[in-house]
């Protein structure tokens, strides 16, 4: 299988620190990256700027907890991937850390890769940001957008779109609409959409995920369709199923 960080372009000679943001397996991506990475003999810090669960134990990532950890103390760690949260809530996430923290981070030159999830989808495949969303460190330098494909063919609910209201609002839908291609597409392109807020140096790839069947890849076809259809061009489209 291809590596996720190939498909996406990453120079692994070049230091980045990468956003997901979107619904529909950002966790998975995230630590499939930065295994990806870490396996290419990189120093990987997996972070958010919202809240992640805590890393299960078969992920074999170092884990740092500390509110206002100066920088520096970040050289002591060697090799592999760490994962850090500023706290640990009663629900077991860990919370996020300071964009701009991140981007004092980054220029410490520390870690090889940065590895960001920028916003929260409470586990829907499909999501619309809030105004005060996502939040992304202004030095990410690549941004990976994802959709759940598993969302097309059901209805604009709760259930399947994070901030429904909001998404209907930006695709000019109704509340129970048959999700679909163009409405995805809209989501994408829209300024207000998927790739909301992200720097304007940042390279911007769609991450089209969950493709389980024939069904989720003619769903892709088509969203790649609308997508140039609207003249809409990102640096990149990938069409996958992610796992650990």
């Amino acid at each position: 299988m291809e590596s996720l960080y190939s498909q996406v372009n990453i120079d692994i000679w070049k230091k980045e620190m990468i956003c997901l943001v979107g619904a529909g397996g950002k966790t998975s991506a995230m630590f499939r990256l930065a295994k990806e990475l870490s396996s290419a003999g990189k120093k990987v810090l997996v972070t958010t700027t919202t809240a992640i669960y805590y890393p299960l134990e078969n992920q074999n990532v170092q884990t740092v907890i500390a509110d206002l950890l100066l920088p520096d103390l970040f050289k002591s760690i060697r090799s592999g991937i760490t994962v850090y949260g500023r706290a640990l809530s009663k629900e077991g996430k860990l919370l996020g850390v300071n964009p701009e923290f991140l981007d004092t981070l980054f220029l410490k030159d520390i870690f090889d890769y940065i590895i960001v999830e920028g916003d929260g989808s409470r586990g829907r495949p499909l999501k619309a940001p809030a105004e005060h969303e996502p939040v992304i460190p202004s030095l990410a330098s690549r941004v990976l957008g994802l959709v759940g494909l598993d969302c097309v063919g059901k209805k604009v609910y709760p259930e399947n779109v994070h901030r429904p209201e909001i998404f209907c609002n930006i695709t000019g839908c109704r509340e129970g609409d048959i999700i679909d291609a163009d409405m995805i597409g809209k989501l994408i392109a829209h300024e207000e959409g998927l790739f909301k807020a992200v720097p304007s140096r940042a390279k911007r790839y769609v991450v089209l995920n969950k493709a389980d069947g024939e069904k989720e890849w003619s769903a892709a076809g088509k969203i790649i369709q609308r997508l140039s259809d609207m003249g809409y061009e990102p640096d990149g489209i990938v069409v996958t199923k992610l796992g650990m």
